[in-house]
């Protein structure tokens, strides 16, 4: 019984700390319960454009990440050369589940 807590314990610690950071160590106001935030992450000089990709990357309990949250995989997922912005979003669920979106838009 001793054991079971010790582990139960660690295993929280282990994922409270992993889902404050969800992907790439960003703090976006990733709440407890649930959260889903959106943001800037930069701005060019290009022209908006029409062109919109999106590139995601998941965390699993803080312990296992997975994908590509690059602004290149973003672009070339929706064939953008001239990159105009790149926003990104952030959700979390219960510190078990949180994502981590880039959003490119350009020509």
């Amino acid at each position: 019984m001793k054991h079971l807590i010790t582990v139960a314990g660690l295993l929280g610690l282990a994922t409270s700390l992993g889902a404050c950071y969800p992907i790439a160590g960003k703090n976006y106001g990733m709440g407890g319960i649930y959260s889903d935030v959106a943001f800037n992450e930069r701005a060019t000089d290009n022209a908006l454009g029409a062109k919109r990709g999106e590139a995601c990357a998941s965390n699993i309990l803080g312990v296992v990440s997975t994908g590509d949250a690059s602004a290149a995989t973003a672009a070339k997922q929706a064939g953008i050369t001239k990159i105009a912005s790149i926003d990104g979003t952030a959700s979390n669920i219960l510190f078990f589940y949180s994502t981590y979106c880039v959003v490119v838009t350009g020509e």
